[in-house]
């Protein structure tokens, strides 16, 4: 391979993990047209990424997503300090005086990922989270909250996705009415429960930053230790607080180092 070679591979590749940064992940085909690259030369672009450790591949969707190596590049930076800095010490706090475990998630292509979990604080016998498990956007209070909050043309387009979806637990974004009653509801009162409600059920709100929704804040419980009700009035007001908390402690500008 020549020197020109060597520079377009190396492009391409740069490319690519640029654009699964963007999305949360990507199967070939979609790789392809964003790149406008033949399928072949974008599967040889992925498959070296995944050789070399910088992306792993879903065995079920055979999306290809970016693996904790990235973080390699940066040298030690990274943009989601804060979850480490400011919301893992307020949320571990919190739960052990509330007694249910709390989440912060973050969107990863069609699924709301976990970013961090507060399940061992508790003895609760629930199903154990752990960090990067996911669920589905279109069901869950997490991914309800992250739509209701996203600007008008990006929201138009991530319902387009679920809509086209082949994950059974996105259907319910093939449902207008009942999807748009569900955002215009969290919208208007920051908060969700979601779609999905069974015997774990879960309450969300935005965390944003400048405006734009950065994360979600999420509080799992059992639905036979507490009503709807009772999660409006006790705990939703204490999840709004923790949010504006976190975002003022790690977004305001005033915050921001001096360089």
């Amino acid at each position: 391979m020549d020197a020109d070679q060597e520079l377009k591979s190396l492009k391409r590749g740069l490319k690519a993990v640029l654009l699964i940064n963007s999305q949360g992940s990507l199967a070939i085909s979609e790789l392809s047209r964003g790149l406008d690259l033949p399928r072949t030369t974008a599967e040889r672009v992925l498959m070296t990424l995944l050789a070399e450790g910088f992306v792993d591949r879903d065995p079920k969707t055979k999306r290809f997503f970016l693996t904790d190596r990235v973080r390699a590049l940066s040298g030690g930076y990274s943009d989601d300090s804060w979850i480490a800095h400011v919301a893992t010490p307020m949320l571990f706090e919190t739960t052990r005086e509330i007694g249910w475990p709390l989440i912060i998630a973050t969107p990863a292509g069609e699924y709301m990922r976990t970013r961090l979990t507060t399940d061992p604080a508790t003895s609760l016998n629930i199903h154990r989270r752990h960090i990067g498990s996911e669920i589905a956007m279109a069901v869950s209070s997490s991914g309800i909250v992250h739509l209701a909050f996203l600007d008008p043309e990006q929201r138009r387009i991530m319902l387009q996705i679920l809509c086209e979806s082949d994950d059974p637990d996105q259907v319910p974004a093939r449902d207008p009415l009942r999807m748009r009653y569900a955002l215009d509801h969290a919208q208007r009162e920051g908060y969700s429960f979601g779609l999905d409600l069974g015997r774990e059920r879960s309450v969300s709100v935005p965390i944003l930053e400048h405006g734009q929704v950065k994360a979600v804040l999420v509080m799992v419980f059992m639905a036979r230790g507490l009503t709807h009700e009772e999660v409006i009035r006790d705990f939703v007001p204490r999840l709004k607080t923790m949010a504006a908390d976190i975002e003022r402690l790690a977004f305001s500008d005033h915050h921001l180092p001096v360089l």
